[in-house]
């Protein structure tokens, strides 16, 4: 999804100013979202194959790979 989707979704909602935004918990249950002004990442897309890990990783957090193998593109995470 991009920033624009995200925005055309949101703005379809009614009630903005009552309904909260929020993002899982770590092994449970939900949290706030604490970013008050999310800032875009670099982020490679389909590196983690294992089911417990999400499809993406912060090319920060990456260690062992190059830029060439894998798709990096700017994301925000909520």
């Amino acid at each position: 999804m991009t920033v624009q989707q995200l925005i055309d979704k949101l703005n379809t909602i009614q009630d903005k100013d009552s309904i909260v935004v929020m993002t899982r918990g770590y092994e449970g249950g939900y949290d706030d979202i604490n970013n008050t002004i999310p800032e875009p990442v670099a982020m490679a897309l389909n590196v983690n194959e294992d089911w417990y890990l999400g499809k993406h990783e912060k090319v920060d957090d990456m260690y062992d790979a190059t830029n060439s193998d894998y798709i990096v593109v700017k994301a925000i995470v909520l």
